[in-house]
């Protein structure tokens, strides 16, 4: 190797690049975390649809060689779904017949394309796309390195690697027709057979690709998409993030980083809607300095229906630190079948007086699938010779394995938090032990968690009013120090209307038995270098440097 190449070893991929040429096409080691638990989520969604498969054929032959009521039927599939290996189906599939077609829409220099091919079992075909020619020019020599050049295609969906140069929008508009279609039309004949996975993970917003996307994907195929333009979703351009999303973020809200992974579902699940489809979050996380999604899209025309149930906004009082969550829609008491707009909440705040902030539109349902994280956190602490993916390849083992315990101890129905300090602040009084109020919460009847990101977040589904009782009654045996010259009037009448109020209930900081354990994982690990962050943006010195889909700054 010449001095003046760089090289760079990831997973199974070693990946070089002239070292004169940083920025024109980027590494970055903040996103190992990202690709490693891409490929975690990708390996598993692609035993998820094996297994589907097979349940599908199963069920075709009960229902042609028996005649069985549904319970029967439905018995009969657990029983049969329980036999099944998973693992072992993908190994021992045909993958250049049945194996996942994988997008990598903006894909830069190929490595998380390359990785996905080498480290994840049952790929039949996988696309490194980028508008880049310096990136497509680096993507074909990784491809070198990485002795995959016998690989390389030129079939759109044929067995291998294919490297492309062009608009992502345009071969995801291009790429709409369902698999398997018989007897094509025209129009159909101009178009490409949908992905099993589409990633997209721009330096900036994915928003301008989702539309594209949530119809190029196939049904029960899954969306992996980053954002980095925290600047707007974090709420320090509304205006921007409400123009890309449809939706604005409340500044200053300490729940701002979960409100933006809510905020991009929301777009996914509308842009979806429009279609017939909806989506299944299945991973939801914040991640150093931007989000990531992994979701499913389904053909579910009814499910559609049941859309305004899981959008809606959020009313956060401007005076102290509670909020109101209202979806946009509710189904009549009287036939779950009939749909009404929601009702509007309080016109002001209940503590405070004060008047409300509206945010959003943005998802209210699960951010995760419960059952593929417990499958995920068991790959990572797994020992066992030959787990799915290879955990010698995963660098972040640690981290993810931290992340994803965090994400499983999450209440999964509960949209957004409070934060400790926040609300002590607002009452002016030394933050309390989280122990102490998550014990005051379960013994009141409510329950409670933290949030992956977030290590002093309270997730819980008591009201605002139980809330403020317990810092009420926590404040009677712990007194605020009398109001100083520096504290702002607004400051000292919001606290005075909160403690001017007695408790309602009995409140007990008793920590109950099995409150203090907890799974051992590094849940919020530190960085691990200095200037641990976003770089800037890659400008190919072949192209000049675009910026119509980045954020202000």
């Amino acid at each position: 190797m010449t001095t003046d190449t760089k090289e760079i070893v990831e997973g199974c991929v070693t990946m070089t690049y002239p070292a004169d040429e940083d920025q024109a096409v980027f590494y970055n080691p903040v996103q190992v975390q990202n690709r490693d638990l891409s490929i975690l989520m990708i390996a598993l969604h692609a035993e998820r649809r094996k297994k589907k498969m097979h349940l599908r054929e199963y069920r075709k032959k009960l229902r042609t060689e028996e005649n069985l009521t549904e319970n029967d039927l439905k018995m009969k599939l657990e029983e049969y779904e329980a036999t099944l290996d998973a693992t072992e189906l993908v190994r021992l599939e045909n993958t250049a017949e049945d194996g996942i077609t994988i997008l990598d829409a903006l894909a830069a220099s190929g490595l998380r394309s390359i990785r996905y091919w080498k480290e994840i079992p049952g790929i039949k075909h996988v696309t490194i796309n980028d508008l880049d020619p310096v990136a497509v020019e680096r993507a074909h020599k990784n491809i070198a390195v990485n002795k995959l050049t016998d690989v390389l295609t030129s079939d759109d969906r044929g067995h291998g690697i294919r490297i492309m140069c062009g608009d992502a929008s345009h071969e995801m508009y291009l790429s709409r027709r369902r698999p398997g279609l018989q007897n094509l039309t025209p129009p159909q004949l101009l178009q490409k057979d949908q992905w099993d996975i589409i990633d997209l993970d721009p330096y900036g917003s994915a928003a301008p690709f989702i539309d594209a996307a949530v119809q190029a994907v196939r049904d029960g195929g899954m969306l992996c998409v980053t954002c980095t333009d925290m600047a707007a979703l974090g709420g320090a351009h509304p205006e921007t993030a409400y123009g890309r999303y449809g939706g604005i973020p409340i500044q200053r809200a300490k729940y701002l980083q979960e409100f933006a992974l809510r905020i991009l579902l929301h777009t996914l699940a509308v842009s979806a809607a429009r279609y017939g489809r909806t989506i299944k979050p299945i991973l939801s996380v914040g991640m150093d300095f931007y989000v990531r999604v992994f979701v499913e899209v389904n053909n579910d025309k009814a499910g559609v229906k049941d859309l305004s149930l899981n959008i809606g906004s959020v009313y956060q009082s401007t005076q102290c630190p509670s909020f109101l969550v209202v979806p946009h829609g509710q189904t009549s008491k009287g036939n779950k079948n009939v749909y009404q707009s929601a009702r509007a909440p309080l016109t002001q705040c209940e503590e405070t007086g004060g008047p409300f902030k509206i945010g959003g539109p943005a998802w209210l349902g699960p951010l995760h699938d419960n059952n593929v994280v417990a499958i995920a956190i068991e790959r990572l602490e797994s020992k066992v010779e030959g787990v799915v993916p290879h955990m010698k390849w995963i660098a972040t083992k640690k981290r993810l394995h931290g992340l994803l315990t965090a994400v499983s101890e999450e209440l999964p129905d509960v949209p957004l938090f409070y934060t400790l300090p926040d609300l002590s602040s607002c009452l002016h009084v030394t933050c309390p032990p989280m122990k102490k109020i998550q014990a005051a919460l379960v013994n009141a009847g409510y329950r409670v968690s933290a949030y992956h990101k977030e290590p002093q977040a309270i997730k819980t589904d008591a009201p605002n009013q139980v809330i403020w009782d317990i810092l009420r009654a926590w404040c009677k045996e712990h007194p605020p120090p009398a109001n100083t010259k520096k504290a702002k009037k607004e400051s000292i009448e919001t606290k005075q209307k909160i403690l001017g109020v007695e408790p309602s209930i009995d409140v007990d900081f008793t920590v109950p038995k099995g409150l203090e354990e907890r799974k051992k994982a590094q849940r919020f690990p530190q960085n691990p270098e200095k200037n641990w962050g976003p770089k800037p943006r890659a400008s190919g010195r072949k192209r000049k440097a675009e910026s119509d889909h980045e954020e202000p700054l």
